[in-house]
């Protein structure tokens, strides 16, 4: 009996995965049928999109090449172009594409896209080990920041005062809730760790650290009216008793950032400080976190990490 109801179930399944199939294979059919038919370029994009989403990364292809043909300048769909690369595995012939859509980047459709292509490029430089073409392109994102040259004072006091002060007096004399380009921050202040440069990776990483604490602190006083600062541990731990800003904290890698923060401050002599985070880190990030484990072993004993070789 057993046997017949797997068999029934095997069945059932089969039937359910073709009838999804059948209308995507005619979705399909009809984008191939049709792309060609002097369609509009917005509507094309859309085809060609589809295509992508569908996983029909030849007929994709064709349209966005067939809109390049037809217009010379489509950044848009040379962006497009580079995401087929990197889905087929081919990073340095998407890095082309991006860099020709960058060209053109005033006449994306959206001109955010700009910052997806950049990022884009920074994770190809990653994994193809072009550590001097990484960290440009992240730099060149964080100078998008209209607060990039008026806000190093700011910046330079925040990792005086951790220094100095510790982590609560930081929070306490410091809030900074323009979070647009942690993200580069972060990547660029691990980087810089890795790279040995550890007063450079100090001030990159304090920022997001004090970004992302701040933009917890004001949702919380918005949301209880009577909200109070105390300590950064009691703050942590408001923060994570409310489930959207735990997913914030995810989302722009808190913890992770948290960590190379205190390696930065122990490789530059500052073990008190550098303690202080990897224990919060320890108490406040889930047990199984890579960056609760590596706290905790960094508490036990401190070690910096293995230097990366700098390439162009």
């Amino acid at each position: 009996m057993k046997k017949i109801i797997s068999v029934f179930s095997l069945l059932f399944l089969a039937i359910s995965i073709y009838a999804q199939r059948v209308p995507d294979q005619e979705r399909v059919a009809f984008i191939e049928d049709t792309y060609m038919n002097n369609l509009p370029v917005w509507l094309m994009m859309e085809r060609g999109r589809e295509s992508f989403e569908l996983g029909e990364l030849g007929l994709a292809s064709r349209i966005f090449r067939e809109i390049i043909d037809r217009n010379s300048i489509s950044p848009d769909a040379e962006m497009w172009l580079g995401y087929i690369y990197e889905q087929e595995g081919e990073p340095l012939l998407a890095e082309k594409q991006y860099l020709k859509a960058l060209e053109n980047k005033n006449q994306l459709y959206i001109l955010e896209d700009r910052f997806t292509l950049m990022y884009r490029l920074t994770e190809i430089y990653r994994v193809t080990s072009q550590y001097g073409k990484y960290e440009k392109i992240l730099i060149d994102i964080i100078e998008n920041d209209e607060g990039f040259n008026t806000n190093f004072r700011l910046f330079y006091a925040m990792t005086d005062v951790l220094n100095n002060r510790g982590v609560d007096k930081l929070f306490e004399l410091y809030r900074y809730t323009d979070g647009k380009f942690n993200s580069a921050r972060i990547s660029l202040g691990i980087f810089y760790y890795q790279t040995g440069r550890y007063s450079e990776a100090e001030l990159n990483l304090t920022v997001p650290f004090v970004s992302i604490l701040s933009t917890g602190f004001e949702y919380l006083y918005e949301k209880r009216g009577d909200y109070e600062y105390t300590t950064v541990r009691d703050h942590i731990s408001s923060m994570l008793a409310d489930y959207i800003l735990t997913e914030y904290m995810q989302e722009n890698s808190f913890f992770r950032s948290a960590y190379y923060l205190a390696a930065a401050l122990y490789a530059e002599g500052n073990l008190d400080v550098s303690n202080e985070l990897w224990q919060i880190i320890k108490d406040y990030d889930s047990p199984e976190s890579i960056w609760s484990i590596r706290s905790t072993r960094q508490l036990n004993s401190p070690f910096i990490e293995p230097l990366i070789s700098p390439r162009t």
